[in-house]
């Protein structure tokens, strides 16, 4: 008889490990998808841009700006003018 509820501890006690270990392998999965949707909805381009202030006409500098290229349209326009709107109003280009 005790023997019997050992063998019923164990297999109680090997299923629950057992569900336990199948269902965080199914969250490490779901999340391993995430990331990889995550990845692909973003298409982030660096624009590099020269500034020249003629009030002070030294070297122009460069600065860097990160556009995710999904959110504005395929033309460099299109992302100087969220470049505009979004990060630095005081952005001008002709």
């Amino acid at each position: 008889m005790a023997t019997g509820l050992i063998r019923r501890a164990i297999a109680s006690a090997t299923s629950s490990f057992c569900y336990v270990c199948v269902r965080a392998m199914t969250l490490e999965a779901q999340a391993q998808q995430v990331d990889l949707k995550a990845q692909d909805k973003m298409d982030i381009k660096t624009f590099s841009i020269y500034w020249w202030n003629s009030d002070n006409p030294k070297k122009p500098e460069l600065k860097e700006y990160e556009i995710d290229l999904k959110e504005c349209g395929p033309m460099v326009l299109e992302s100087l003018i969220k470049i505009k709107n979004e990060m630095d109003p005081t952005l001008t280009f002709r």
